[in-house]
């Protein structure tokens, strides 16, 4: 097909109501490139490393040992990569980052 076949459709597609979508917990976050494609992680850190009543050396002494639960990895082409900033920085501009 050469560009002067090329034409455009929009598509209206229809997500399920928001209570059938799986609600996962994450508060890391970490993303790098394959060169192709983008990977965006999401982790969960728990710990009861600032429990109260731990002391400083038994919390450092457990540092090392600290891990992040996986909890999704996406991958995502250039483009929606840029469209995944977008909807977040829309998101946060209209809500201040607030819920």
């Amino acid at each position: 097909m050469d560009k002067t076949d090329e034409f455009r459709v929009e598509v209206h597609l229809k997500w399920p109501a928001e209570d059938q979508l799986p609600a996962l917990f994450a508060n890391q976050f970490g993303i790098f490139s394959t060169g192709v494609e983008h990977v965006i992680f999401f982790g969960e850190f728990t710990s009861s490393l600032l429990l109260p009543g731990r002391t400083r050396e038994s919390v450092v002494s457990q540092l090392n040992d600290a891990a992040i639960n996986p909890v999704a990895k996406i991958v995502v082409t250039p483009e929606g990569l840029k469209a995944f900033y977008n909807l977040l920085k829309g998101y946060v501009e209209r809500e201040g980052g607030t819920t």
